[in-house]
């Protein structure tokens, strides 16, 4: 949030590093065409949905998905970090989530580092798709929790080992768990629009793949609606405070 670094060298660094990162990307995704970036908005969109809700990962603190694996693996990096930012840009401009003097270390905490992390597990893990989908999520969200500490400590003055405990072992939690969605999500992909998560391949996503993958069977769509109405009625939702309100409030009450 706004004012939560207060060094405007530090600001501006992380201000600089973000927007640079987003134009590379948009160099990167200048050739795409636009159904691929229609599906890329499609995504954005739903990334942005699953952010407002905050899970319990611990007593009394809570977190949100990221989101950023699997948009990483479906659309790939480029593409990913700019779906992540406008996602940045809409919380922190018409939701007020988020400060819009931070949007910059936003951006390189929510979706570079974790964009670059999925990436690299990618590349290391080759065709192991439930390995790289895991490994990279917990890394990225581990990634963006170190840098995040890093400017709190650097930026705020907050105690090194407690930004990390807080910051880095919730976000190792959360991204294990959100690992285990990405798996899932890539699963229902893979199975009705493989074509989707090849972003590396000659032929670019579109939303053709989407539209003619096969239609689910009557029995399969009663098994969907009785989920979707059991996860409805749970309390997932979490009213607690997350991983980095758990810090400001610490160093609010320090003496």
């Amino acid at each position: 949030m706004d004012g939560i670094v207060a060094d405007p060298a530090l600001l501006l660094a992380l201000n600089a590093s973000g927007a640079g990162c987003v134009g590379l990307a948009l160099q990167r995704v200048q050739r795409r065409p636009q159904r691929s970036l229609a599906w890329a908005g499609t995504l954005g969109a739903f990334v942005l949905a699953a952010q407002a809700i905050n899970v319990p990962v611990g007593p009394g603190v809570s977190a949100h998905v990221i989101g950023s694996g699997l948009l990483t693996l479906v659309l790939g990096p480029a593409l990913s970090i700019l779906a992540l930012a406008c996602v940045l840009m809409i919380q922190a401009l018409l939701l007020g989530d988020g400060g819009i003097s931070m949007l910059g270390a936003n951006v390189i905490n929510i979706a570079v580092l974790p964009a670059i992390a999925m990436h690299l597990a990618r590349r290391c893990l080759g065709p192991k798709a439930g390995a790289t989908a895991v490994v990279g999520t917990v890394l990225g969200s581990v990634l963006g929790a170190l840098s995040l500490a890093w400017m709190l400590a650097y930026g705020a003055g907050a105690p090194w080992r407690v930004t990390c405990l807080w910051l880095v072992g919730v976000q190792g939690v959360a991204g294990l768990v959100e690992g285990v969605l990405t798996l899932i999500a890539l699963g229902h992909l893979a199975r009705r629009a493989p074509g989707l998560l090849d972003p590396d391949q000659a032929r670019l996503p579109t939303l053709d793949d989407a539209i003619e993958a096969p239609v689910p069977r009557p029995g399969l769509r009663w098994t969907a609606l009785g989920l979707g109405l059991l996860l409805a009625w749970v309390p997932f939702a979490s009213g607690s405070p997350d991983a980095l309100e758990v810090v400001v409030q610490r160093l609010q009450d320090a003496p």
